[in-house]
């Protein structure tokens, strides 16, 4: 009896208790206030604290707005193909930079940053197409004599070059930055180095959730060049918008650049290099179904290229007291370029065609190609056809690569270009190159032998560095090369080729040595996580005199042999950069009656910024 009792009169304390929880609450919350509860109506319940939920989004990737098919390359050893990161790290500051390090080019400047730039292939400055998005990117300009300055195309705008080495001409595929992720995207460069040089750059880029993207950029580099003349600068933007979905993608962008060169004076009998000043701009507006390089794609640009000068004209009597030629060219020249493509890839086989229209001066030109590539691990083959309205030629080039095993590989191209019927023969002839050369790996790195063979050519004169330069006929030329390409021991490369012709001609060094030494390594024992990226390199340029026809002779430019290195260090996403190029400070000239810089030193930082 008194256990129950017991029972009873805990289970009515704890009843009590609950009921308490709750009133004592309410009197802590209300500091001893009085609460009066209307009968039926609920306990108020003091609301949560806010918490700030806002933080970084996730980055998600978008598709890629349209590209171009670009054909793939069938080097031995390493490829001369470069992506955003590489092209950086490389130390090219222009498109000549790159181009020189294929066997059988030459590159001619006058000076340093502002000179003009040509690069001739097996000794012909014509051999030369750029292809920027998939536009050919011809001369608009009439003071080149048909010949495209380098200078024009804009290096630091690109996020990939791809070189396509024909026996007869190199194709340079540029494909423009562009971003994919939907976290804002910035980056700064800063350099600045000896001839009071420059450079600032900026950019940012961002994709939207819905596939919307924008992108900004800018460049301004500057050069006095005080001892030399031929200094400048130029002020550069780049924009991009559109839309990309995964099976359709419509962008507009615009590249417009502002530039300027003072007058390069001749230090010998030739010309001076006039004064430049000038506005170039390359827009397109490109819609495109599928993706190229990845099943059925069709794609349609629309493109304008224009260059506005603004010089001042030298009178007959300033330009005999200047030494330069009295300009009465047109001060505005461009043209407008249609590309219709479409392709499709199954398996090792892809296919393309494109029809390439150009607007000139009230004529049009239309310009259809072909290409069919097959390749696998055994090996690639490269079929290309172009029927050229602009230049009035057939062109047919076969490319190909046999890697019967790893360690060995048989490379080269076959090119036969004709021209058109309507085109007197006495100016172009009929020509056929070859260029083979095979390769085998030893432990690390890949020995090179080739053979170089061009036809009889019509070499086009560089009117750009002198007007007194005349066209030159040259019969059939045979050279040879020798190369050791890639990674020698861990981190430590070289990539060296030597090439030897078979007579001295015009543009073309009797023997030419490109040697590179490279450690490029990211520490990986010591910074597991990459953060941390080193690279250093030693470089040399070795060339033969050089001959530059001229009415009833030739000039000509004495060899020459220069020394430059660059060092590159990554911390996270900072790079800090230094190159020294002619380290010995050596005399010389490229072209005649120019000199080089004696010595120059750049260094600087880029910093990229992923918010």
């Amino acid at each position: 009896m008194l256990c129950c009792f017991n029972g009873v009169r805990l289970g009515l304390w704890a009843g009590v208790f609950v009921a308490a929880v709750p009133a004592v609450s309410l009197i802590g919350a209300t500091a001893g206030a009085q609460v009066v509860v209307p009968p039926g109506s609920e306990v108020p319940i003091p609301p949560k604290p806010k918490t700030d939920s806002a933080g970084p989004r996730p980055d998600t990737i978008q598709p890629p707005f349209g590209r171009s098919a670009d054909p793939k390359t069938s080097d031995i050893g390493p490829q001369y193909e470069w992506n955003r990161a590489e092209l950086f790290a490389s130390g090219a500051l222009t498109v000549a930079d790159l181009l020189e390090r294929v066997p059988g080019t030459t590159s001619f400047r006058t000076g340093w940053l502002a000179s003009p730039k040509l690069v001739a292939v097996n000794g012909d400055l014509s051999r030369v197409r750029i292809y920027y998005d998939g536009v050919e990117m011809d001369n608009i300009d009439p003071r080149n004599g048909g010949l495209l300055d380098l200078n024009l195309v804009q290096v630091w705008t690109l996020e990939k070059v791809s070189i396509e080495r024909s026996a007869g001409e190199l194709r340079v595929h540029l494909r423009s930055w562009s971003v994919e992720g939907t976290s804002p995207y910035t980056r700064t460069d800063v350099s600045t180095g000896d001839e009071d040089t420059n450079i600032y750059r900026g950019y940012y880029g961002k994709r939207f959730s819905r596939g919307e993207g924008l992108q900004l950029a800018g460049q301004q580099f500057s050069t006095t060049a005080a001892r030399l003349g031929g200094g400048g600068d130029a002020l550069s933007f780049l924009a991009r918008a559109g839309v990309s979905k995964r099976r359709w993608t419509v962008d507009a962008f615009v590249n417009r650049s502002h530039h300027t060169r003072a007058i390069q004076p001749t230090f010998g009998s030739g010309l001076s290099i006039p004064d430049f000043d000038a506005t170039a701009t390359l827009a397109y507006l490109r819609a495109g179904i599928g993706t190229a390089g990845a099943g059925p794609w069709f794609q349609l640009t629309a493109s304008s290229m224009r260059l506005a000068e603004s010089s001042r004209r030298a009178t007959p009597a300033e330009a005999v007291t200047r030494r330069v030629v009295s300009d009465t060219t047109d001060t505005t020249s461009g043209q407008n370029q249609y590309v219709v493509a479409g392709g499709y890839l199954r398996g090792p086989l892809s296919i393309s065609v494109a029809n390439r229209v150009r607007a000139v001066r009230g004529d049009t030109y239309h310009s259809p190609a072909g290409r069919a590539e097959l390749g696998n691990r055994f090996g690639t083959v490269s079929v290309f056809g172009e029927r050229n309205g602009l230049s009035r030629t057939n062109q047919a080039d076969v490319i190909f690569r046999v890697t019967p095993i790893p360690a060995v590989a048989i490379a080269g191209s076959f090119s036969r270009t004709m021209p058109d019927d309507t085109l007197p023969s006495e100016r172009r002839p009929e020509s056929t190159a070859a260029r083979v050369e095979a390769g085998v790996r030893v432990i690390g790195p890949w020995i090179l032998a080739g053979y170089i063979r061009r036809d009889t050519a019509l070499l086009s004169p560089p009117s750009v560095l002198d007007t007194a330069y005349v066209f030159d006929r040259v019969g059939k030329r045979a050279g040879v090369y020798l190369g050791v390409r890639g990674s020698v021991y861990k981190d430590l490369g070289v990539d060296i080729v030597a090439t030897r012709w078979d007579a001295v001609d015009a543009y073309q060094p009797h023997q030419q040595v490109r040697s590179e030494l490279s450690l490029v390594t990211n520490w990986i024992s010591r910074f597991p996580g990459g953060n941390f990226g080193l690279k250093a390199l030693m470089l040399n340029e070795y060339r033969g005199r050089v001959a530059f026809p001229v009415a009833g002779g030739t000039k000509t430019a004495a060899a020459s042999s220069v020394f430059s290195a660059l060092v590159e260090i990554r911390i996270m996403r900072a790079t800090i950069s230094y190159q020294v190029r002619n380290i010995a400070g050596e005399v010389y000239q490229i072209v005649p009656d120019f000199f080089m810089p004696r010595g120059l030193n750049i260094y600087g930082v880029r910093w990229e910024f992923r918010n």
